[in-house]
């Protein structure tokens, strides 16, 4: 299966740093704060955890915050810590995901619960959440711990909601408030923080919320598409995990729409008959892009976009703030961004 011809995959990371070079140097010491995070703590759990970051992945979530700083007055050491803190949060979540749906890979690579089990999973996840608040910036009086605490909570609630509906037709609203619970919080979480860290105003520090909220649905809902639609191999993620897994996701809430009751029959004995297969997949698929459903996902993407776009107006223009435009870009990349 094809991805969509019409959609550019441009706007990486290293195009991103082009655009806007500070920020290759404020990321390269945010990797670097990671070992702070657990010092004094040799051991099997410090050397597994150096090797699960090593991946480097996307590093969206720090992008957005520091970036989000230096829109808002300019990014501090404390903007640093944090976005090392919300990636390795991140990370944690990541691990603890994999073991749920039983992922054997994760960006091309082993994942953690492929090479060292469940229980070491579980644990190494807990740890890296335990290590990162040694980051936590000492001026802010608590507000970053309690801010994050509650999007912890919030990212656990809305996992605990899609499990819950697994195999259940659910509609378009209960799939999005699991999409801001999961993913959008946390990119809430970090824009703001970054503008806090910076010193911004709240009114600065709401716009940028807003925009990583909405950022965040729309790297979701991207992300949902491409899991159905594939993307040649260019993620690095193994993809039909959501229909393998029984998840209603956008794609497949608009095909049962759209299509007819031959459709709908066939769309709920493929989302029930789990695992699915590679040709359940295929017909999910075919029946998805014959409803117009990938289409019109694409377009519901592309209306998050416009949205972050546009919760950026009360921010100075600046070349951090158009570099946040480029992240939000109308032709989206980010779930296979290098």
């Amino acid at each position: 299966m094809q991805t969509n011809p019409g959609r550019a995959l441009g706007a990486s990371r290293a195009q991103l740093v082009d655009l806007y070079p500070r920020l290759g140097g404020l990321l390269d010491r945010s990797e670097a704060a990671f070992s702070r995070a657990w010092d004094g703590h040799p051991g099997f759990l410090t050397r597994a955890a150096q090797q699960v970051l090593a991946g480097r992945g996307k590093r969206l979530r720090p992008i957005a915050l520091l970036l989000s700083a230096d829109s808002a007055g300019g990014a501090t050491e404390s903007s640093i810590a944090m976005a090392s803190l919300v990636e390795i949060v991140h990370v944690a979540s990541l691990i603890h995901d994999d073991v749920i749906d039983d992922a054997l890979s994760r960006h091309g690579r082993r994942s953690p619960k492929d090479e060292w089990g469940n229980k070491v999973s579980v644990l190494l996840g807990d740890y890296l959440i335990a290590c990162a608040l040694n980051l936590l910036p000492p001026d802010n009086d608590n507000r970053l711990l309690l801010g994050l605490s509650r999007v912890a909570a919030r990212m656990c609630s809305g996992q605990i909601d899609e499990l819950r509906a697994a195999g259940r037709r659910v509609s378009e609203r209960e799939y999005l408030d699991v999409v801001i619970a999961k993913t959008g919080s946390l990119f809430s979480f970090a824009c703001q923080a970054g503008a806090d860290t910076a010193g911004g105003s709240p009114e600065m520090q709401q716009a940028l919320a807003a925009f990583g909220e909405s950022f965040g649905i729309a790297f979701q809902l991207a992300d949902d598409v491409l899991d159905l639609v594939g993307t040649d191999g260019r993620s690095g993620k193994s993809e039909g995990r959501d229909l393998a897994e029984g998840k209603w996701t956008l794609p497949l809430i608009l095909t049962h729409e759209l299509g007819d009751d031959a459709v709908r029959a066939r769309l709920a004995s493929l989302l029930q008959a789990r695992p699915a297969s590679s040709s359940a997949r295929d017909a999910a698929c075919e029946m998805a892009r014959a409803t117009g459903a990938v289409d019109r996902s694409w377009a519901r993407v592309d209306t998050w976009l416009a949205r972050a776009r546009s919760q950026l107006s009360a921010i100075p223009d600046s070349e951090a703030k158009q570099a946040l435009l480029a992240l939000a870009g109308d032709r989206f990349p980010m779930p296979v961004m290098t």
